[in-house]
């Protein structure tokens, strides 16, 4: 099945549920991550649309549109939005360039607040954290020599890979943590140490708002 049949059939099925600004991430996601993955990996690309959007979903009945759409006649597809899908890419890049260049205010509230969330765990918790995070940074999108460094600040406390990032790969580090707090305490709890990280740093009087890393 050709790439552009697949983008449609994922196209339509997200479209029922998700608002235009809301898709275009969730296909993009799709495309750069799962798209040349078996059938069976759009339960784990659904789990990540969830987690991203924070909606509840009913997954199951999503499940079965998305593979109804990928199985069903094409006649029965929303057209191929590979144009719209590369116009919000660009728009996003020319956001993300401005956003890119090293930030010392944001890097060190990124610090603090980092410290915030560790401080809520139990050492054990703390090492699975750096661990998970060290060994998924493919998602931050750096050089080699700049993932050495932040597997360094992850591992050994290091700070010369964090005087490195910009604004939107700080968030990029911020989400890894998150998605690894998800995935050793559970969504739930996940949140109320980000929530009680957060409130901390902005009592502190931080002069970059932790909330724009979110």
């Amino acid at each position: 099945m050709r790439l552009s049949h697949r983008r449609r059939a994922i196209y339509t099925g997200l479209a029922g549920h998700f608002s235009e600004e809301e898709v275009w991430p969730l296909l993009a996601l799709w495309e750069s991550k799962y798209a040349d993955k078996p059938p069976f990996a759009l339960n784990e690309f659904l789990a990540e649309v969830v987690l991203r959007t924070e909606r509840k979903l009913e997954r199951a009945r999503l499940y079965r549109e998305l593979v109804g759409a990928l199985t069903g006649p094409p006649s029965q597809l929303l057209p191929d939005p590979e144009e719209q899908l590369m116009a919000w890419r660009q728009g996003r890049n020319e956001a993300i360039r401005s956003v890119a260049t090293p930030d010392a205010a944001a890097q060190k509230t990124f610090l603090s607040l980092s410290q915030a969330l560790l401080e809520q765990l139990e050492l054990p918790q703390q090492q699975a954290l750096r661990r998970f995070a060290a060994g998924n940074l493919g998602g931050m999108e750096v050089g080699t020599e700049l993932a050495t460094r932040l597997r360094a600040w992850l591992e050994q406390g290091a700070q010369e890979g964090i005087e490195s990032l910009g604004l939107e790969q700080l968030r990029k580090l911020l989400n890894l943590l998150y998605i690894g707090l998800c995935e050793f305490l559970g969504p739930v709890r996940a949140d109320r140490v980000l929530s009680q990280a957060v409130s901390r740093v902005e009592t502190e009087g931080a002069g970059f708002s932790p909330r724009r890393l979110l």
